[in-house]
């Protein structure tokens, strides 16, 4: 469960591309944000991505990613050259036959090795004729499925999905939005399937499996219908606005599906993912940065800058399944698990003090891209301690105020979720 979208500059007021993701993970998959740096590797170097070992490239370029601790492949990411990729699982009705890549895995290559939106088409289309894609995709449990993502540059996006080693992508025009459905239908503009003569071939309709497509299309179109109400003036808050949106009255303890972008856990089997990282990236003709959260429940994170040839500020040690000492992702959980307790009230609370720290770091730090690299640091720097603090004082507030949940069914949910974490407040 996850939501991608992408405004092209005719559509932002900074004339420059704005792509963002939600990754929608399980509860107690802890998410890592790397900057990984650019590689020269020699003729015949291996690969290891999650499942399998392919040849490794000659040359990578550097990248800021967002993965879960388990996987080698990422949820979302930009790479130097300004191409973005977000991704998402489909489920199609191709059986898989061993494993492959998987979606993530797809992801980090197109970001590693393509310095445009057409090079990442062919970066995705070969390494997935050559190796495929299959094998577990899901932290807890044996979960296979295809995948989808809205690649995006400088100056253009495409959406991709495919089924099994055959996909389809289709140009995005102003802006766009893809979940977890597939939606090419004879649209595209580049295929792996050859042509008979008798008309396009119809993607979505030859692959699609409908009866798991529902809560996907529902989330497409409200992320789709929220930017082209905005096209052309769409921002970075518009962007992080949408990675927080909640229908009017939302209530996370209730409902079997989750149809609203910034996505919760509940108590209902269908709804054990939530939205663990959060990225929005800018592509500007001068460069590339991402603002990312590094902690779950977007609507209770704060968006912080990363930028490229600049070490990232210490978030601690690599995040695990199980809460992790001065991990910033865990001690995030701190905050965040206790305010989903009064999430109408809280929510509100956390999501407001945070959103009046963001609203300068935004102006500032859009302008900073091609600032020299000492300048980026201090501001990066000086961001993340401010968030630090914030988040602290949160913390020791919530822990004050000792609030419970009023839903038993959501509470229960919750405490097996944080016993099998070992969160620290737990009996």
């Amino acid at each position: 469960m996850c939501d991608s979208f992408v405004a092209l500059p005719s559509a932002t007021t900074t004339r420059t591309t704005l792509a963002a993701k939600n990754a929608d993970c399980e509860i107690n998959e802890a998410q890592a944000v790397l900057r990984l740096p650019r590689g020269r590797y020699p003729a015949g170097a291996m690969l290891r991505t999650s499942h399998i070992v392919i040849p490794q490239a000659r040359e990578t370029h550097e990248i800021i990613i967002d993965k879960s601790f388990w996987t080698w492949g990422g949820e979302i990411g930009l790479n130097e050259h300004g191409v973005a990729v977000g991704n998402e699982a489909i489920f199609s009705n191709v059986e898989e036959k061993g494993d492959g890549l998987i979606t993530g895995d797809l992801l980090r290559l197109m970001l590693e090795r393509a310095k445009t939106c057409e090079e990442a088409l062919q970066v995705f289309g070969e390494v997935l004729a050559a190796h495929g894609q299959g094998g577990n995709c899901e932290l807890r449990g044996n979960s296979h499925f295809d995948s989808s993502y809205l690649v995006s540059d400088k100056n253009s996006a495409y959406v991709i999905e495919s089924a099994g080693r055959e996909w389809a992508a289709r140009k995005v025009e102003g802006v766009g939005a893809i979940s977890n459905a597939l939606t090419i239908g004879s649209d595209w503009q580049r295929c792996s399937l050859p042509q008979n003569g008798n008309g396009r071939t119809d993607f979505a309709a030859a692959y699609a499996d409908e009866s798991k497509a529902a809560s996907g299309v529902a989330r497409q179109k409200v992320a789709f219908d929220w930017l082209k109400q905005r096209e052309g003036k769409i921002s970075l808050r518009t962007m992080a606005d949408l990675l927080r949106q909640h229908p009017e009255g939302y209530d996370p303890a209730e409902g079997d599906i989750c149809t609203n972008i910034c996505m919760h856990a509940g108590a209902h089997p269908n709804r054990v993912w939530q939205a663990c990282g959060a990225m929005i990236m800018e592509a500007a003709p001068e460069g590339a940065m991402a603002w990312v959260t590094a902690t779950s429940g977007t609507c209770v994170s704060l968006f912080k800058p990363v930028y490229f040839g600049v070490p990232m500020p210490d978030t601690g040690p690599l995040p695990r399944e199980m809460y992790t000492d001065d991990s910033l992702w865990w001690k995030h959980e701190l905050l965040h698990r206790r305010a989903m307790a009064a999430f109408a009230t809280l929510g509100a609370e956390v999501r407001a003090s945070f959103e009046n720290l963001e609203e300068g770091w935004f102006a500032e730090g859009r302008n900073l891209i091609a600032a020299p690299p000492g300048q980026k640091a201090e501001f990066m720097r000086e961001c993340w301690r401010r968030a630090g603090e914030a988040t602290d004082r949160w913390i020791a507030d919530l822990e004050r105020r000792n609030f419970t949940f009023a839903d038993a069914r959501f509470a229960e949910t919750w405490d097996r979720f944080n016993h099998a974490a070992a969160m620290p407040f737990v009996q």
